[in-house]
């Protein structure tokens, strides 16, 4: 019995590792990373997105569009500077009076 339970912790050992060594690397693609984003934003039902709009392009995450409060535009800004791929973000969100 002992036998076999190492024989399990062995091959759940190596398994692991083996997965790790083969793990891809992110896409960091602009259409990847404007999809991860996008993929973020829609994720957040506290946001209202519906007038917000999202490109990226080298790096640079344009955020445009119409939000209702400005704590939503603070929100947005740090979910996409938190984004891998994202070296920037262009803020051009505008609050609704």
């Amino acid at each position: 019995m002992r036998r076999l339970l190492l024989t399990f912790l062995a091959a759940a050992l190596l398994s692991s590792s083996a997965c790790r060594s083969f793990k891809q690397e992110d896409d960091l693609s602009d259409q990847a990373v404007k999809v991860r984003l996008e993929s973020l934003l829609r994720g957040r039902r506290d946001l209202d997105l519906k007038y917000v709009t999202v490109d990226v392009n080298a790096g640079v995450a344009t955020i445009s569009g119409i939000v209702p409060a400005a704590d939503q535009a603070r929100v947005i800004r740090r979910l996409a500077a938190g984004v891998k791929g994202v070296d920037q973000v262009l803020n051009n969100l505008v609050i609704q009076e």
